[in-house]
């Protein structure tokens, strides 16, 4: 499995400046051939009468034996949150959406870091004003210095102007939308 970033080309509109085009960012997981084949297999195993869906309670089964060991709670919020019909029952691509986004929440506090880290240039623990504006001009993305300010101040809970580890964290995790193929 790889994370992919698609930096969707920015729509363009003549009458627009520049810097007010609007760019598009999306993080997806790509599965392998060979996982999205064992998934489809651990989906069909829990598909007792072949209808291309499976019980909600079975999920658990299909979780625990990838070696997730999720609390009830943590297993009804993953449930709630691709079964947004309350049906009970999940569609595979509700299943594989379900897999992927644990899959994405275990495994992605590492590279999150890492991106912090490519942020915090002079590796302080905090990310500023200028680090967020050094970082734009590297990926040749112009934001204004309003927009700059208002990304910090969206990130910025504790209202001391810097983007903390916390901070950083919670804004990619609530961000971070996964689209699965």
């Amino acid at each position: 499995m790889t994370t992919e970033v698609i930096v969707e080309d920015p729509i363009i509109d003549a009458e627009a400046e520049p810097e007010e085009q609007e760019i598009t960012v999306c993080a997806r997981l790509v599965l392998t051939k060979e996982q999205k084949n064992d998934l489809h297999q651990a989906f069909n195993l829990l598909d007792y009468n072949g209808e291309g869906k499976i019980k909600a309670e079975d999920f658990r089964v299909a979780i625990k034996a990838l070696g997730y060991e999720p609390t009830k709670e943590e297993l009804q919020k993953m449930i709630n949150g691709v079964d947004k019909g309350n049906t009970g029952k999940l569609s595979f691509e509700n299943f594989e959406t379900a897999i992927m986004r644990k899959i994405m929440s275990l495994d992605s506090d590492g590279d999150i870091m890492k991106s912090f880290r490519l942020f915090d240039m002079d590796d302080c623990g905090f990310i500023n004003f200028e680090n967020v504006k050094r970082v734009t001009q590297i990926l040749d993305i112009y934001l204004s210095d309003q927009e700059i300010e208002e990304m910090i101040d969206d990130a910025d809970k504790d209202f001391d102007g810097l983007i903390s580890v916390q901070e950083f964290m919670r804004m990619i995790k609530n961000s971070v939308d996964i689209v699965t193929p």
